[in-house]
């Protein structure tokens, strides 16, 4: 299923809510819950593409679905009564609709439709990963309001830019704190702020105030806390993407509870306390939400809606998986029974008066169950529990029927399309500086192999338990790793980190648990300057830079094209005539400030390896392109101290390593002798309580010293190449053994001292 394929109806004549979901096949399926058991009200027939979106006409009943670049409206019954063509190129991954105005977002571009008619559209620059629309401007047409990629929320009215807001990380979702659910009218009055939830790349759900005259951010919804790894391996990871929002009154407090569903599976439910008004930033920092209810799921959750599916006085939240599954959580404790047989005993004697509602009180509060119904009920379990028996007994034999006839035909024929779905993610954690690779697939993963023609440091890996088998590679290969799930799983996820100065690409093989074997193969481009994010500070004056200025008969997006080809996160479009950005190294934490037009391109960056890294691409493309360069590159020695002094904690950490790894066994001696520790020396204590830790870090510290020596070995090289001397070789072993016997003060004399 993809994401937004889900919604729950409003209340009709009965009080249970439809649910109505659109699958990978085209299908639209509508159903219920009677007495217990789903019933399906109505399905589409398969519309030719994978639904994408489906939505609710704001305050109607009637459905509208995004189906590649069509969309179809339903009535509740089923019947379609409108179909649109678009003349769109990207796939309808965001709908919203509101009387006779329809809003679309695809990859880059937001279009509205008045009365199935263009009425405008936007570029957006960069990609859409979220949109909603909602009163902002004090128009009566609604204003569109997109999370993008590029760390922005941005708010439009028709084409016009109205707003724009810097957030933590690329969103990923959005929807409304108090917005109007299936209400006709929204919550707010006119002129008053509509509060937006947004969640980012990052796991973080934020709130953010909007109205006709700014956007400002209110605070944090939840929290920054570890939280244990989805592994289960007892080590602490980050929340997860946030995939999808809503907001119920679970708790019945009076103030609505904020959903969120994650990349990995993660179901949570934060409470805000503090009832009356709507949330501010004071009310957020003296009374933080707080996570009632979290749960895994083990796949990612696509879309989110709450009401009142099961007949009970609950709100009941509805989700749906990558996998296709559907879900439903309640308070009712009726639903612990998964026959059924409870909730349509709760259904059959619900009161349908004021006086049976007494009646029932009294009934309940003596507990009087005959010994007739006790049985009834039992023989009512066994009933249901057969006829789900038998029908997952006849859907094992479908299943198994099938696969025999796609065996019989993969004997005679090579297999040439997938029987499942495998997507992928490769982003970059600017917290930990490294890459996460998170596969899922839609049937049970066998195993995943990795290829790499650039060195790639493989940290951990989540999801399905995994088996790692490593195989020496060559100068071509460097990287070859094989994992092997031990359970079924659909989910996998591996960090590494890549070797900034080197770019080329990693392939990833995924092998699912289908019949006959296939395949998927996943291409992953690592770039010169890979562990750089996109930040939206200013560079700080007082810190020295090295200058790369370039002029010749070049074009703006000649020269944004080949800066592509060295970082991630640079807007595939750009409008300006002159391009501004900035950048951070989430590794060493050195910056790079670009500046570009036709003609004329200035880099500044405190890291001497950045500016080589840029003079030799942009050179290389240039050259190939035919484009006569002027280069001139201003090579300032104050920026030196700087980056060893941010390399100086890394390194003076794994070197410490060394010395508290000595002490472990015997201050393990002294804790068996002794049995109390507590004399011991606060620095020891910690050495003693981390011991499994140490040593577990001391395993991987080759590696990691000669990561971090090689990066201050090139920022060496790279500083004399750019000032003339073709080769420092003769220097390199004397640095080696400096940072062997590391000492911050002989590596930064080092630096300074001149080349003969």
């Amino acid at each position: 299923m993809a994401r937004g394929t889900l919604c729950v109806l409003p209340v009709g004549k009965k009080k249970q809510q439809k649910v109505a979901v659109g699958d990978d096949s085209g299908v639209v399926s509508v159903f219920h819950m009677k007495k217990g058991e789903i019933l399906y009200e109505w399905k589409t027939a398969p519309l030719g593409r994978e639904i994408s979106s489906i939505v609710l006409q704001h305050g109607k009943d009637k459905l509208f679905i995004g189906c590649g670049q069509s969309i179809h409206g339903y009535t509740r019954k089923g019947k379609e009564f409108v179909k649109i063509k678009t003349n769109l190129t990207e796939t309808i991954h965001h709908l919203f609709v509101d009387e006779n105005m329809i809003w679309t977002g695809g990859e880059y571009i937001m279009n509205i439709y008045d009365q199935c008619k263009d009425f405008g559209f936007v570029m957006v620059k960069d990609r859409i990963n979220g949109m909603t629309c909602g009163p902002v401007a004090p128009e009566e047409m609604l204003s569109s309001i997109m999370a993008c990629q590029d760390k922005f929320i941005r708010v439009y009215q028709g084409e016009k830019l109205y707003h724009e807001l810097s957030v933590e990380g690329p969103g990923t979702a959005l929807g409304f704190y108090n917005g109007p659910a299936k209400e006709a009218t929204w919550s707010t009055k006119p002129g008053d702020p509509i509060m937006i939830l947004y969640g980012t790349e990052q796991g973080m759900v934020g709130l953010v105030s909007a109205d006709s005259k700014a956007m400002r951010r209110i605070g944090s919804i939840t929290d920054r806390a570890l939280r244990p790894s989805a592994s289960g391996s007892g080590t602490k990871g980050r929340r997860a993407r946030v995939c999808a929002m809503h907001t119920a009154d679970l708790m019945k407090s009076g103030v609505p509870d904020v959903l969120v569903g994650r990349d990995d599976g993660s179901f949570e439910v934060w409470s805000l306390t503090e009832a009356g008004g709507m949330p501010t930033s004071s009310r957020l920092e003296s009374s933080p939400p707080t996570l009632a209810y979290e749960t895994s799921l083990q796949e990612s959750i696509q879309a989110m809606d709450s009401g009142n599916i099961t007949g009970s006085e609950h709100c009941e939240v509805v989700v749906t998986t990558y996998g296709g599954r559907v879900l439903c959580f309640t308070p009712n404790q009726a639903a612990r029974d998964p026959t059924g047989t409870e909730i349509a005993q709760n259904e059959d004697s619900a009161p349908s008066s004021m006086m049976g509602s007494v009646s029932g009180m009294i009934g309940s509060m003596k507990k009087s169950v005959s010994n007739a119904e006790e049985q009834g009920m039992k023989q009512e379990k066994e009933r249901r529990f057969k006829v789900l028996e038998t029908e997952v007994d006849k859907l094992r034999k479908d299943l198994e029927k099938e696969k025999q006839s796609y065996q019989k035909l993969s004997g005679q024929e090579i297999a040439m399309q997938t029987t499942t779905k495998v997507s992928h993610r490769f982003h970059l954690n600017s917290e930990e500086a490294c890459y996460i690779l998170t596969v899922e697939s839609q049937a049970a993963l066998e195993l995943v192999a990795l290829r790499a023609d650039v060195e790639v440091d493989l940290l951990d890996h989540e999801g399905t338990s995994a088996i790692l088998s490593r195989s020496k590679g060559d100068p071509a290969n460097p990287l070859l790793a094989t994992y092997r799930m031990q359970e079924p799983g659909t989910r996998f996820q591996v960090r590494l980190r890549t070797v900034e100065g080197l770019h080329g690409s990693i392939s990833c093989f995924v092998l699912p648990q289908t019949s006959p074997k296939t395949t998927h193969l996943v291409q992953l481009a690592v770039k010169p300057l890979s562990l750089h994010e996109k930040v939206s500070n200013a560079v700080p004056p007082n810190v020295p830079m090295n200058e790369l200025k370039l002029t010749g008969p070049f074009s703006k997006m000649d020269m944004h094209q080949w800066l592509g080809l060295c970082i991630n996160e640079l807007p595939s479009r750009v409008s300006e005539d002159e391009v501004v950005i900035t950048y951070r190294s989430t590794f060493v934490g050195t910056l790079l400030h670009a500046r570009y037009m036709k003609g004329l391109a200035t880099f500044r960056s405190d890291s001497i390896t950045t500016i080589s890294v840029l003079k030799d691409l942009i050179t290389r493309e240039a050259t190939a392109r035919k484009i006569n360069l002027s280069i001139n590159v201003d090579v300032k020695d104050d920026t030196f101290p700087r980056f060893l002094e941010l390399m100086h904690p890394k390194l003076a950490y794994q070197h410490s390593l060394t010395q508290q790894v000595r002490m472990v066994e015997p201050l393990r001696e002294v804790h068996l002798q002794e049995g109390e520790t507590s004399f011991l020396a606060p620095e020891l204590q910690v050495v003693l309580d981390h011991a499994a830790e140490i040593q577990q870090q001391f395993e991987l510290q080759p590696q990691r010293l000669a990561f971090l020596h090689n990066i201050v070995i090139s920022a060496y090289q790279h500083k004399w190449r750019l000032r003339g001397h073709q080769s420092v070789d003769h220097r390199i072993k004397a640095l080696r053994k400096l940072l062997d016997n590391y000492s911050i003060e002989q590596v930064t004399a080092f630096f300074n001292e001149a080349v003969s």
